[in-house]
Protein backbone atom coordinates (compact mmCIF):
# COMPACT_ATOMS: atom_id res chain seq x y z
CA UNK A 1 0.00 0.00 0.00
CA UNK A 2 2.91 2.33 0.66
CA UNK A 3 4.23 1.71 -2.85
CA UNK A 4 0.81 2.42 -4.36
CA UNK A 5 0.47 5.61 -2.37
CA UNK A 6 3.93 6.76 -3.47
CA UNK A 7 3.05 6.13 -7.14
CA UNK A 8 -0.30 7.91 -6.98
CA UNK A 9 -1.22 10.37 -4.24
CA UNK A 10 2.32 11.27 -3.13
CA UNK A 11 3.49 11.84 -6.71
CA UNK A 12 0.48 14.05 -7.49
CA UNK A 13 0.98 16.11 -4.35
CA UNK A 14 4.70 16.49 -5.05
CA UNK A 15 3.99 18.01 -8.46
CA UNK A 16 1.01 20.00 -7.12
CA UNK A 17 -1.45 18.12 -9.30
CA UNK A 18 -4.20 18.49 -6.76
CA UNK A 19 -6.96 17.31 -9.11
CA UNK A 20 -5.66 13.74 -9.29
CA UNK A 21 -3.76 11.03 -7.43
CA UNK A 22 -6.69 9.75 -5.38
CA UNK A 23 -10.40 9.01 -5.43
CA UNK A 24 -12.81 11.69 -4.24
CA UNK A 25 -15.49 14.23 -5.25
CA UNK A 26 -14.20 16.68 -7.84
CA UNK A 27 -11.03 14.74 -8.67
CA UNK A 28 -10.18 13.38 -12.12
CA UNK A 29 -11.49 9.86 -12.48
CA UNK A 30 -8.17 8.30 -13.47
CA UNK A 31 -8.75 4.81 -12.12
CA UNK A 32 -7.07 1.43 -12.37
CA UNK A 33 -9.15 -1.60 -11.40
CA UNK A 34 -7.05 -4.57 -10.30
CA UNK A 35 -8.00 -7.96 -8.93
CA UNK A 36 -5.81 -7.51 -5.84
CA UNK A 37 -2.86 -5.48 -4.58
CA UNK A 38 -0.46 -8.43 -4.46
CA UNK A 39 -0.24 -9.62 -8.06
CA UNK A 40 -1.89 -6.42 -9.36
CA UNK A 41 -3.45 -7.97 -12.43
CA UNK A 42 -5.23 -5.03 -14.08
CA UNK A 43 -8.76 -5.52 -15.41
CA UNK A 44 -9.70 -2.04 -16.54
CA UNK A 45 -8.19 1.44 -16.85
CA UNK A 46 -10.19 4.66 -16.91
CA UNK A 47 -8.83 8.06 -17.93
CA UNK A 48 -11.01 10.97 -16.94
CA UNK A 49 -13.84 8.53 -16.33
CA UNK A 50 -13.63 7.01 -19.81
CA UNK A 51 -12.67 3.36 -20.30
CA UNK A 52 -9.41 3.18 -22.31
CA UNK A 53 -8.14 -0.35 -21.58
CA UNK A 54 -9.76 -3.63 -20.63
CA UNK A 55 -8.32 -7.09 -20.00
CA UNK A 56 -4.89 -6.13 -21.26
CA UNK A 57 -5.97 -4.45 -24.48
CA UNK A 58 -6.26 -0.79 -25.41
CA UNK A 59 -9.60 0.75 -26.35
CA UNK A 60 -9.56 3.81 -28.63
CA UNK A 61 -11.91 6.04 -26.67
CA UNK A 62 -11.62 9.80 -26.85
CA UNK A 63 -10.10 11.34 -23.81
CA UNK A 64 -12.18 13.89 -21.93
CA UNK A 65 -11.05 17.30 -20.90
CA UNK A 66 -7.41 18.04 -21.21
CA UNK A 67 -4.75 15.51 -20.84
CA UNK A 68 -4.47 14.86 -24.60
CA UNK A 69 -6.56 16.21 -27.44
CA UNK A 70 -8.56 13.99 -29.78
CA UNK A 71 -8.25 10.25 -29.84
CA UNK A 72 -5.79 8.61 -27.47
CA UNK A 73 -4.58 6.35 -30.26
CA UNK A 74 -4.66 8.87 -33.10
CA UNK A 75 -1.49 8.94 -35.17
CA UNK A 76 0.52 12.05 -34.35
CA UNK A 77 3.23 13.84 -36.30
CA UNK A 78 6.41 12.18 -35.06
CA UNK A 79 8.78 13.28 -37.84
CA UNK A 80 10.86 15.41 -35.48
CA UNK A 81 11.65 12.31 -33.38
CA UNK A 82 12.90 10.21 -36.27
CA UNK A 83 16.34 10.17 -37.91
CA UNK A 84 17.91 11.07 -34.58
CA UNK A 85 21.22 9.31 -35.15
CA UNK A 86 24.30 11.44 -35.69
CA UNK A 87 27.17 8.95 -35.69
CA UNK A 88 30.41 10.25 -37.15
CA UNK A 89 33.01 8.19 -38.97
CA UNK A 90 32.23 4.87 -37.32
CA UNK A 91 34.16 1.86 -38.59
CA UNK A 92 35.11 -1.59 -37.41
CA UNK A 93 38.58 -0.25 -36.65
CA UNK A 94 37.19 1.81 -33.77
CA UNK A 95 36.36 -1.41 -31.95
CA UNK A 96 39.99 -2.55 -31.84
CA UNK A 97 41.29 -2.82 -28.28
CA UNK A 98 45.04 -2.24 -27.89
CA UNK A 99 46.46 -3.14 -24.48
CA UNK A 100 49.88 -2.44 -23.02
CA UNK A 101 49.56 -5.35 -20.60
CA UNK A 102 48.07 -8.83 -20.37
CA UNK A 103 46.32 -7.76 -17.16
CA UNK A 104 43.13 -5.76 -17.63
CA UNK A 105 40.12 -4.47 -15.72
CA UNK A 106 36.83 -6.13 -16.56
CA UNK A 107 33.21 -5.26 -15.84
CA UNK A 108 31.78 -8.15 -13.85
CA UNK A 109 28.02 -8.44 -14.35
CA UNK A 110 25.80 -9.97 -11.68
CA UNK A 111 22.54 -11.85 -12.36
CA UNK A 112 19.47 -9.83 -11.46
CA UNK A 113 21.43 -6.68 -10.70
CA UNK A 114 22.59 -3.52 -12.45
CA UNK A 115 25.42 -3.19 -9.93
CA UNK A 116 28.66 -4.52 -11.40
CA UNK A 117 31.95 -5.67 -9.97
CA UNK A 118 35.49 -4.51 -10.72
CA UNK A 119 37.41 -7.55 -11.86
CA UNK A 120 41.03 -8.08 -12.83
CA UNK A 121 41.81 -10.68 -15.46
CA UNK A 122 44.61 -12.01 -17.64
CA UNK A 123 43.74 -11.70 -21.32
CA UNK A 124 45.21 -12.77 -24.62
CA UNK A 125 46.84 -10.31 -27.02
CA UNK A 126 48.11 -10.70 -30.56
CA UNK A 127 51.61 -9.81 -31.70
CA UNK A 128 50.58 -6.16 -32.04
CA UNK A 129 49.13 -5.99 -28.52
CA UNK A 130 45.44 -6.09 -29.47
CA UNK A 131 42.93 -7.97 -27.35
CA UNK A 132 42.03 -11.41 -28.72
CA UNK A 133 38.83 -13.14 -27.66
CA UNK A 134 39.34 -16.44 -25.83
CA UNK A 135 36.11 -18.46 -25.43
CA UNK A 136 37.57 -20.25 -22.41
CA UNK A 137 37.77 -17.02 -20.38
CA UNK A 138 34.12 -15.98 -20.72
CA UNK A 139 35.14 -12.41 -21.48
CA UNK A 140 33.50 -10.37 -24.25
CA UNK A 141 34.19 -6.96 -25.71
CA UNK A 142 31.77 -4.13 -24.98
CA UNK A 143 31.63 -0.72 -26.65
CA UNK A 144 29.63 2.50 -26.49
CA UNK A 145 29.23 4.56 -29.67
CA UNK A 146 28.23 8.22 -29.28
CA UNK A 147 25.17 8.90 -31.46
CA UNK A 148 23.89 12.41 -30.70
CA UNK A 149 26.51 15.07 -31.43
CA UNK A 150 28.72 13.45 -34.04
CA UNK A 151 31.79 13.41 -31.80
CA UNK A 152 33.06 10.13 -33.22
CA UNK A 153 33.68 8.86 -29.68
CA UNK A 154 33.77 5.10 -29.17
CA UNK A 155 34.61 3.69 -25.75
CA UNK A 156 35.74 0.06 -25.66
CA UNK A 157 36.12 -2.25 -22.67
CA UNK A 158 35.77 -5.81 -21.43
CA UNK A 159 32.87 -7.55 -19.68
CA UNK A 160 32.60 -10.90 -17.90
CA UNK A 161 29.58 -12.96 -16.89
CA UNK A 162 27.21 -11.96 -19.70
CA UNK A 163 27.82 -15.33 -21.31
CA UNK A 164 27.70 -14.49 -25.01
CA UNK A 165 29.63 -17.08 -27.03
CA UNK A 166 29.02 -15.96 -30.61
CA UNK A 167 27.81 -12.91 -32.55
CA UNK A 168 26.83 -9.57 -31.07
CA UNK A 169 23.99 -7.75 -29.33
CA UNK A 170 23.41 -4.01 -29.72
CA UNK A 171 20.81 -1.61 -28.35
CA UNK A 172 20.25 2.15 -28.44
CA UNK A 173 18.42 2.23 -25.11
CA UNK A 174 21.48 2.76 -22.91
CA UNK A 175 20.94 4.77 -19.77
CA UNK A 176 21.36 7.65 -19.25
CA UNK A 177 22.73 9.11 -22.48
CA UNK A 178 21.14 6.49 -24.74
CA UNK A 179 24.12 6.05 -26.98
CA UNK A 180 24.61 2.78 -28.85
CA UNK A 181 25.93 -0.01 -26.65
CA UNK A 182 27.15 -3.24 -28.21
CA UNK A 183 28.62 -6.46 -26.86
CA UNK A 184 30.13 -9.31 -28.82
CA UNK A 185 32.93 -11.76 -29.42
CA UNK A 186 34.16 -10.48 -32.78
CA UNK A 187 34.56 -6.98 -34.19
CA UNK A 188 32.87 -7.72 -37.53
CA UNK A 189 29.54 -8.73 -35.96
CA UNK A 190 29.76 -5.89 -33.44
CA UNK A 191 30.33 -3.33 -36.18
CA UNK A 192 27.49 -4.75 -38.26
CA UNK A 193 25.20 -4.53 -35.23
CA UNK A 194 26.03 -0.85 -34.79
CA UNK A 195 25.53 -0.12 -38.49
CA UNK A 196 22.23 -2.00 -38.51
CA UNK A 197 20.94 0.06 -35.58
CA UNK A 198 21.81 3.24 -37.44
CA UNK A 199 20.00 1.95 -40.54
CA UNK A 200 16.76 1.11 -38.72
CA UNK A 201 16.81 4.28 -36.63
CA UNK A 202 17.57 2.62 -33.31
CA UNK A 203 16.29 -0.29 -31.32
CA UNK A 204 17.83 -3.66 -30.55
CA UNK A 205 19.53 -6.16 -32.85
CA UNK A 206 21.08 -9.60 -32.62
CA UNK A 207 23.79 -10.45 -35.14
CA UNK A 208 25.34 -13.82 -35.88
CA UNK A 209 27.89 -14.55 -38.61
CA UNK A 210 27.21 -11.26 -40.38
CA UNK A 211 23.44 -11.74 -40.52
CA UNK A 212 20.51 -10.28 -38.59
CA UNK A 213 19.21 -12.93 -36.23
CA UNK A 214 16.45 -10.76 -34.73
CA UNK A 215 15.72 -7.05 -34.40
CA UNK A 216 13.27 -4.61 -32.88
CA UNK A 217 13.28 -1.12 -34.45
CA UNK A 218 12.71 1.79 -32.06
CA UNK A 219 12.52 4.67 -34.55
CA UNK A 220 11.25 7.35 -32.17
CA UNK A 221 14.43 8.84 -30.78
CA UNK A 222 16.02 5.42 -30.85
CA UNK A 223 14.24 4.52 -27.61
CA UNK A 224 10.52 4.19 -28.42
CA UNK A 225 8.43 2.08 -30.78
CA UNK A 226 5.65 3.26 -33.08
CA UNK A 227 3.99 -0.16 -32.85
CA UNK A 228 1.54 -1.63 -30.36
CA UNK A 229 2.46 -2.81 -26.90
CA UNK A 230 1.62 -6.35 -27.96
CA UNK A 231 4.07 -6.12 -30.87
CA UNK A 232 6.84 -4.83 -28.59
CA UNK A 233 6.15 -7.59 -26.07
CA UNK A 234 6.44 -10.27 -28.76
CA UNK A 235 9.66 -8.75 -30.10
CA UNK A 236 11.26 -8.56 -26.65
CA UNK A 237 10.44 -12.20 -26.00
CA UNK A 238 11.89 -13.23 -29.37
CA UNK A 239 15.06 -11.21 -28.76
CA UNK A 240 15.58 -12.69 -25.30
CA UNK A 241 14.93 -16.23 -26.51
CA UNK A 242 17.40 -16.03 -29.40
CA UNK A 243 20.03 -14.13 -27.39
CA UNK A 244 20.08 -16.98 -24.88
CA UNK A 245 19.40 -19.89 -27.24
CA UNK A 246 21.51 -18.92 -30.25
CA UNK A 247 24.12 -16.43 -29.02
CA UNK A 248 24.77 -18.14 -25.72
CA UNK A 249 23.90 -15.27 -23.38
CA UNK A 250 23.59 -16.63 -19.84
CA UNK A 251 20.00 -17.64 -18.98
CA UNK A 252 20.55 -15.91 -15.64
CA UNK A 253 20.76 -12.59 -17.49
CA UNK A 254 18.11 -10.33 -18.93
CA UNK A 255 19.95 -9.93 -22.27
CA UNK A 256 18.73 -6.42 -23.15
CA UNK A 257 17.97 -4.99 -19.73
CA UNK A 258 21.42 -5.95 -18.43
CA UNK A 259 23.15 -4.42 -21.42
CA UNK A 260 21.32 -1.09 -21.38
CA UNK A 261 22.53 -0.37 -17.82
CA UNK A 262 26.22 -1.06 -18.47
CA UNK A 263 26.74 2.55 -19.62
CA UNK A 264 25.18 4.22 -16.55
CA UNK A 265 28.21 5.73 -14.78
CA UNK A 266 26.57 6.45 -11.43
CA UNK A 267 25.97 2.84 -10.34
CA UNK A 268 28.97 0.91 -8.95
CA UNK A 269 31.35 -0.42 -9.72
CA UNK A 270 32.67 -0.31 -13.27
CA UNK A 271 30.76 1.06 -16.26
CA UNK A 272 31.60 1.97 -19.87
CA UNK A 273 30.75 5.21 -21.68
CA UNK A 274 31.74 6.64 -25.06
CA UNK A 275 34.67 8.26 -23.19
CA UNK A 276 35.99 4.96 -21.85
CA UNK A 277 35.98 2.82 -18.70
CA UNK A 278 34.58 4.57 -15.62
CA UNK A 279 35.30 3.64 -12.01
CA UNK A 280 32.21 4.80 -10.10
CA UNK A 281 33.82 4.41 -6.66
CA UNK A 282 36.78 6.58 -7.59
CA UNK A 283 34.48 8.65 -9.84
CA UNK A 284 36.99 8.88 -12.65
CA UNK A 285 37.91 7.27 -15.94
CA UNK A 286 40.58 4.61 -15.62
CA UNK A 287 42.84 2.84 -18.13
CA UNK A 288 41.90 -0.65 -19.22
CA UNK A 289 45.26 -2.02 -18.10
CA UNK A 290 45.23 -3.27 -14.51
CA UNK A 291 48.99 -3.06 -13.97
Amino acid sequence: MTALRMATLNAAECFRLYDRGGLGPGLRADIVLAEDVKDFKVNRVYVGGKLCAENGRSIGNKLPGNPLPGNLFQKSDDRSLRSSFNVKEFSVGKLALPLRSDRAWVIDVKPGSIVTGKGKVSVKRDSSGFFVHDPNLGIAKIAVVERHRGTGNVGVGLIRGYGIRTGAVAISVAHDSHNIIVIGVNDADMAFAVERLITIGGGAVLIKDGKVLEEMPLPLGGIMSDQSGEWVDAKLKALDKKAIGELGVSPEMEPLMTLCFMSLPVIPELKITDMGLFDVGAFKFIPLEAD
